[in-house]
């Protein structure tokens, strides 16, 4: 952050380096928030709703936009840098691969001015996504945690998550230099979503037609399910209460053991940084009152 943009709130800083509307770098000033928008639109890549507040109809409390289709490049043409034509007249009246690739980043930096936006973002039933490359780093900061819930989860059981975002600054040991400005994105799970389209039956039913998608059981989670089956057979010998008490004691000391080895990795493999409370930074809007069309 340079000194001539510095303001204790970081809305109010990039407002004096950003053109009025836009909360990215613009490469060129009809290259809009509103551009990359139309051209995600025109491309039928999503549809797109956006929600007023009934007491001020120039604030959007909210937006939904379903995920119709991800454009691969060989979707697009044999010539990525050849401009397609915007059929509603624009300026710019066109629009290349690279910029509908930039479409699915920036679009998405839409703030009210009571910076309190959220988007309601959700994939459509019945239907097969083929997601190109870079569409996964897109997920990596706007989908939920890639380890849980990959891209195919979701689109494949037409699931739906909240997104937000705010400015923060980054902290720095040093007292003479101003901080660096950052985008924070917050992520979570819809309350309101039907969970009855990924319950385990569903899911289970989904493998049985999709046999390709299952892989073989990670070693670790095998070496696991097979301790406990052991240890129940283990138990389940046991013919008095004398010798339960006994492999009761032995397998404590057997799971004692295990959670020392686990423990000992997770310290080596691992470590988690706290983030400290922010009422500024927090979105509480859940959407309330969304119908979902997946139709």
């Amino acid at each position: 952050m340079e000194l001539e943009f510095w303001d204790k709130n970081p809305f109010k800083a990039t407002a004096k380096a950003f053109p009025t509307g836009f909360h990215f770098k613009p490469t060129a000033i009809n290259n809009s928030r509103t551009l990359y928008e139309l051209i995600l639109v025109d491309s039928n890549s999503v549809s797109i709703k956006h929600f007023k507040d009934p007491k001020d109809q120039t604030l959007n409390t909210h937006s939904t936009i379903q995920i119709l289709k991800v454009l691969q490049p060989r979707h697009f043409g044999s010539d990525l840098n050849k401009g397609k034509k915007i059929l509603v007249p624009f300026d710019p009246i066109g629009y290349t691969y690279w910029d509908y690739v930039d479409a699915w980043t920036k679009f998405f930096w839409h703030q009210n001015t009571r910076f309190k936006h959220s988007w309601l973002i959700y994939f459509k039933t019945n239907t097969i996504y083929n997601f190109p490359n870079w569409f996964l780093q897109w997920w990596d900061f706007f989908g939920l945690i890639l380890e849980i819930f990959l891209e195919q989860y979701f689109s494949s059981f037409a699931l739906s998550w909240i997104f937000s975002w705010q400015y923060r600054y980054s902290k720095t040991e040093k007292t003479n230099q101003y901080p660096s400005l950052q985008r924070h994105a917050f992520v979570k799970c819809w309350a309101q979503f039907d969970t009855s389209k990924a319950d385990p039956e569903q899911v289970k039913l989904w493998f049985q037609s999709h046999p390709e998608f299952l892989k073989a059981a990670d070693p670790e989670t095998s070496v696991f399910l097979n301790q406990k089956s052991h240890l129940a057979a283990f138990l389940a010998g046991s013919k008095s209460k004398e010798s339960l008490t006994k492999n009761l004691k032995e397998v404590l000391q057997m799971l004692q053991q295990e959670e020392k080895g686990s423990s000992s990795k997770k310290e080596e493999t691992s470590s988690t940084e706290e983030e400290e409370e922010d009422l500024f930074y927090q979105n509480e809007d859940d959407c309330f009152g969304i119908c979902l069309d997946n139709n």
